[in-house]
């Protein structure tokens, strides 16, 4: 388990001709005279690539390489690939860097690669925050598909559910770096891996050789670059099984993979909240012709339209997947929001401020920050002397979400339809034509090849849905005048600077800085209250959580000066989301019985196809941050591209997490 998602920097010395240099590995990353050739003939050319590109057929081509580096090589395949393949085809890289470079060194290193520069600008802008873990950056509006993995080589490989179609087997020499080259990595290259798969390497050391002989490929030398006697080309020539079979790692109950991909025509979104507007850009930005179905007569006409979001993350003080799962999210939302707002006119990166509710959180935060488990950038000591003991999140910010929903939604691949409830939804079976689904609201009847339900609390009416322990939890939200909150502060002798807060304040409820003149908290948490209306005593409640956050006196403000709005989040007991393709719980009981009598008992035996359903819902008050990298997540699966999560927290995610749950409970009974 990590103690620390904390990375080593790379330690580098600069040549006299700008190239940098590995001081632990003792070994340059590129040459500068020759460093884009050899890219080029090493991995492009031995690869095939302008010849498979040319006639890719599929809707994405998969490349995994080991090393990222200055990131040389994924600059070189991204042009390469917008050059050769289709305009509608996209490009997956998968990459994992043990010591990731820092933005100012990526700076350094690729100023080298003039002719790069319109592809290195784009990374640098949206390189993400050196953490342990997996990173999924979007480039050439979706095109281009980054996937980076931080921490070990075989760590990485092992989290990641993709199908790879060539192998860049890079990074220092195996000579240098014999860990790296372990026989787990090979098995999984060979996971990863289907019939036609190829790899190039730059080395003809035995290490590589025999690692890829020993699990399957066919491994031949040819002509290494320049002076270089040889290096290895390798190829897949053996069946494999399945994607769902190799993917599944003796879970086969956690299935995410269709057996063969079907072609995405037409999506169907139900939903046009946090979660459906996520799954729905995150689908138009790839290409793909999206509806979406709201019931409502606008856009966030639930939970998602409260007036002013925050950023909250909960960071944990202990490595879970549910924690990198948050942390991922975290992060990939707040690359996600920066992109889409520019101009700031809905996103307020302003930091966050979490205060300790009592000594027991004091004591956590204090062991976070003495341990060092995040990396400071995204969590350190709050330097604010009002607030010590606090943390800081200076990524974390404010949201306007009714825009963030309306931005998401303008994408020009999706057609919203207001008023529009989902009353039907049923598959088509054809002898000729891959199963599709007919959906049917009051007003309109039509065919789709997917379908996501983003449907929050109101999932559980829809006769397709499983049942799912989640439930809804009344939230009363409060704002009140900025002038008339200073005007009271000043009535009880308290400086009207308090109310002037530039960060995000959180404890038991939170204040977010003002926004056109009103100051929006709160906020109460209710479950099984049904209750619809704004009640003055939840007015009170919230205003006993600002006159705390902002050290005032008790009676500050008058409840009557305050508006409010009611909503109900979508929570789940295990505070999980709930995503992924919807199965039988009746399928599942049955197939995977054994394991009420043993709980630890495996299959790679997957007996339920995955019939283009799928499920978002579960976000509770963390939606902010967990919907962006759900969508995406949502988009992988319907695709059939590499998943942006590692397995384990796709378990964690999966919507058959129940039933399996309870049959393994059931050994005890």
């Amino acid at each position: 388990m990590l103690t620390s998602y904390q990375l080593e920097k790379p330690s580098l010395s600069w040549g006299d001709d700008g190239a940098p240099h590995s001081n632990q590995f003792d070994d340059v990353y590129f040459d500068k005279e020759s460093g884009l050739e050899e890219t080029r003939y090493v991995f492009l050319h031995n690869n095939h690539l302008a010849e498979r590109w040319k006639s890719l057929e599929k809707n994405a081509f998969v490349i995994a390489e080991t090393g990222f580096g200055t990131g040389l090589n994924f600059l070189c395949a991204w042009q390469d690939f917008l050059a050769e393949a289709p305009s509608d085809k996209q490009l997956h890289f998968i990459s994992v860097e043990k010591y990731p470079l820092t933005k100012s060194m990526l700076i350094d290193a690729l100023k080298m690669w003039p002719s790069l520069s319109h592809f290195s600008q784009q990374l640098i802008e949206t390189y993400p925050e050196i953490c342990h873990g997996m990173h999924r950056v979007e480039l050439e509006q979706g095109k281009i598909q980054l996937t980076l993995w931080f921490g070990e080589a075989e760590e990485g490989f092992a989290a990641l559910n993709a199908d790879v179609d060539a192998w860049f087997l890079d990074g220092f020499a195996p000579s240098k770096n014999p860990e790296m080259w372990t026989d787990n990595l090979f098995q999984h290259i060979y996971r990863l891996s289907h019939q036609g798969t190829t790899c190039a390497t730059f080395t003809a050391a035995g290490i590589v050789r025999r690692g890829l002989q020993n699990v399957g490929f066919d491994v031949k030398k040819v002509k290494g670059f320049g002076q270089k006697r040889e290096m290895v080309v390798a190829k897949l020539k053996q069946p494999t099984a399945a994607l769902s079979e190799r993917m599944s790692q003796g879970q086969s109950w956690f299935n995410l993979r269709q057996e063969k991909q079907t072609e995405v025509t037409h999506v169907l979104v139900v939903g046009a909240g946090l979660a459906g507007a996520n799954t729905a850009y995150a689908l138009a930005s790839q290409g793909i012709n999206v509806t979406v179905w709201e019931q409502g007569d606008h856009i966030a006409c639930g939970a998602s339209g409260n007036p002013q979001g925050m950023l909250y993350p909960k960071l944990a003080s202990q490595d879970t997947p549910v924690n990198r799962f948050y942390l991922s999210a975290y992060l990939h939302a707040t690359r996600l929001y920066s992109i889409l707002d520019k101009q700031k006119a809905f996103w307020d990166q302003c930091g966050l401020i979490q205060i300790p509710k009592n000594e027991k959180e004091s004591e956590r935060f204090e062991k976070l920050i003495n341990e060092k488990r995040y990396p400071e950038a995204i969590l350190r000591a709050a330097e604010d002397n009002d607030r010590e003991g606090s943390l800081l999140l200076p990524l974390s910010g404010w949201v306007v979400l009714t825009q963030l929903c309306e931005s998401l939604l303008s994408h020009k691949n999706i057609q919203v339809s207001l008023n529009t409830r989902l009353e039907s939804l049923s598959q088509i079976h054809s002898a000729s034509q891959p199963i599709s689904w007919e959906a049917i609201s009051s007003n309109q009847q039509a065919c789709f090849s997917h379908v996501v339900l983003c449907t929050a609390n109101d999932t559980k009416a829809l006769d397709v849905a499983p049942n799912t322990p989640a439930h809804p939890i009344r939230g009363q939200v409060s704002f009140i005048d900025i002038e008339k909150a200073q005007a009271a502060c000043k009535a009880v002798g308290e400086s009207d600077y308090k109310i002037d807060i530039n960060k995000v304040l959180c404890e038991f409820g939170y204040v977010s800085p003002s926004i056109n003149g009103l100051l929006h908290f709160g906020s109460t948490y209710d479950l099984k209250d049904h209750d619809d209306q704004v009640r003055n005593e939840d007015h009170k409640r919230n205003l006993a959580i600002l006159e705390r956050l902002l050290l005032l006196p008790k009676g500050t403000f008058d409840s009557k000066e305050c508006g409010g709005r009611v909503s109900y989040r979508c929570a789940v007991p295990d505070y999980t989301p709930i995503v992924g393709p919807v199965q039988s719980d009746k399928v599942c009981q049955q197939a995977y019985a054994a394991l009420s009598k043993n709980a630890k008992w495996r299959s790679d035996n997957v007996i339920e196809p995955i019939n283009q359903l799928y499920m978002n819902i579960g976000h509770g008050s963390r939606g902010l941050i967990s919907t962006p990298l759900s969508g995406s997540y949502i988009a992988s699966l319907i695709l059939g591209t590499p998943s942006p999560l590692e397995q384990d927290i796709s378990h964690k995610l999966h919507p058959s997490r129940f039933i399996i749950r309870d049959l393994k409970r059931s050994q005890n009974n």
